[in-house]
């Protein structure tokens, strides 16, 4: 028994046969409904490319006061706006109005944006175009020492770098069976399991998270037996429990 309890717990069981042909590669990530971006024009003429950098008031601190004066400080310009994509994929984005973003990657929004933006800037304008994803996170929950909610700030992460944040599965967790909850375009789910111990899981298109996706980890057999017996046992030490109070309560009033 202890040996089969084994050969569930380490991952990669089968790398000598993983198959490097059928890989995917790098997959990039593209821009969904509901994604926070940011988006900033440089060029080495900032007055040309202000119009293009909407920023929110930064509010005022002990700092910024002397003698009852507000003092002037480059800092007040405040930070770059952020854009939150709509349910038609769509941003309201400063003089080029809405445009549709959903389903582009980093580098095709970038490219389509610096595009829209030529007509308004000299022709020998030198700028550049930066989108970035802000609210990119993916939860892992479950059977890990430590679930909780990752901010990926790389644009790119996979579900063991995931775990390896979340402290790793305990050794109740189920590895032949790691579920990734993803939220579809259309505001629908799919659930799609992982088997850690197959070292192929590196080409399964789950294996590197997109935004908003949910890591869970299954609790083993073990887990769940013991969890069953540890709430019998509660509820037989509570029955005891009323038993003998209601013994003695009858011996007071007998006596």
């Amino acid at each position: 028994m202890s040996c089969t309890a084994y050969k569930d717990v380490p991952y990669f069981q089968n790398a000598a046969n993983y198959d490097s042909s059928v890989s995917a590669g790098l997959p990039d990530i593209t821009i969904k409904p509901k994604d926070m971006l940011t988006i900033f024009v440089t060029s080495t003429d900032n007055e040309a490319v202000a119009q293009f950098n909407i920023r929110e008031p930064r509010p005022i601190d002990e700092d910024d006061v002397a003698d009852g004066q507000v003092r002037a400080r480059r800092s007040s310009r405040g930070q770059i706006h952020h854009y939150l994509v709509d349910n038609n994929g769509e941003i309201e984005f400063p003089v080029l109005g809405r445009i549709k973003v959903e389903g582009l990657t980093i580098e095709q929004a970038n490219s389509m944006i610096k595009s829209k933006i030529a007509p308004y800037l000299n022709a020998n304008a030198d700028y550049l175009v930066n989108v970035l994803i802000d609210n990119f996170e993916v939860t892992v929950m479950g059977e890990v020492k430590n679930p909780d909610v990752f901010s990926v700030t790389r644009n790119r992460m996979t579900v063991l770098e995931a775990l390896a944040m979340a402290g790793d599965m305990t050794i109740y967790g189920k590895r032949d069976n790691v579920k990734i909850l993803r939220e579809l375009t259309d505001g629908t789910y799919e659930v799609h399991e992982l088997d850690l111990r197959d070292a192929n899981i590196v080409n399964s298109p789950y294996y590197y998270l997109q935004q908003r996706d949910v890591v869970y980890v299954e609790p083993n057999t073990a887990m769940a037996q013991n969890a069953s017996v540890g709430r019998t046992k509660t509820l037989w030490i509570r029955g005891i429990h009323i038993v003998i109070s209601l013994g003695s309560l009858m011996y007071r009033v007998l006596k």
